[in-house]
Formats: C-alpha cells, sequence, structure tokens
C-alpha cells in the first residue's frame, strides 16, 4: 500500500467514524429525549394516581358516613316501629275500657231510669 492509499484510506475511515460518532450523538440524544419524556409520563402517571387515590379514599369515607347515618337511621326506624306497637296496644285496651265504660254508663243509665220511673210512679 502506498502512502497515498495510505493516506486516502485514513481520510476515508475517518470520515466514516465521523459518521457513525454523530449517528451516536444522534442516538444518544434521541435516547436522552426518550427517557425524559418516559420520567415525564412517569410523573404524571405518579400524579394522577395519586389525585385518583385520593378520590378513592375521599369515596370511601363518603361510603362510611353514609353507613353509619344508614345504621343510626334504621335503628331509630325500629324504635319508633317499636312505639307504634306499644301505641297501638295502648289504644286497643283504651278502646276495650272506652267500650266497656259506655256499658257501664249504659247500665247506670238504665237503672237511673227505673229509679225515676219507679219514684215518679
Amino acid at each position: 500500500m502506498t502512502s497515498t492509499e495510505y493516506q486516502q484510506l485514513v481520510e476515508f475511515l475517518t470520515g466514516q467514524f465521523a459518521n457513525v460518532d454523530r449517528r451516536f450523538l444522534e442516538a444518544d440524544r434521541r435516547l436522552a429525549n426518550l427517557e425524559r419524556r418516559v420520567d415525564e409520563g412517569f410523573a404524571e402517571a405518579d400524579e394522577k394516581f395519586g389525585e385518583v387515590l385520593g378520590q378513592l379514599e375521599e369515596i370511601y369515607r363518603r361510603s362510611e358516613r353514609l353507613e353509619q347515618e344508614y345504621l343510626v337511621i334504621l335503628q331509630q326506624l325500629r324504635r319508633i316501629e317499636a312505639s307504634l306497637v306499644d301505641d297501638l296496644g295502648r289504644r286497643q285496651a283504651l278502646e276495650r275500657d272506652l267500650a266497656e265504660l259506655k256499658e257501664r254508663v249504659g247500665m247506670l243509665q238504665s237503672r237511673i231510669n227505673d229509679l225515676e220511673r219507679r219514684l215518679g210512679a
């Protein structure tokens, strides 16, 4: 190989290595850009996940409160139902007592009428 051929080979290889270096630099730039985008995507996903988690926690808290309120309402309804049953029993007893009282008043009125007739006769 002559020195001119050697010089041409060196220039050719230098140009080729420069092209390879440019391609590696471009690949590095693209990879860095891709890594940045992936990191941003993960950061955004983490932020969204945090928001969703916060919303789920709020829903869970409200659900617990509603369940507690439901149980309180259920207990109150049971007390009202028991009170209504007691009131119904008392009302039935009062109605029986009233019917008995009317019967006795009727009997007393009848006796009074009999006594008035005897005295008037």
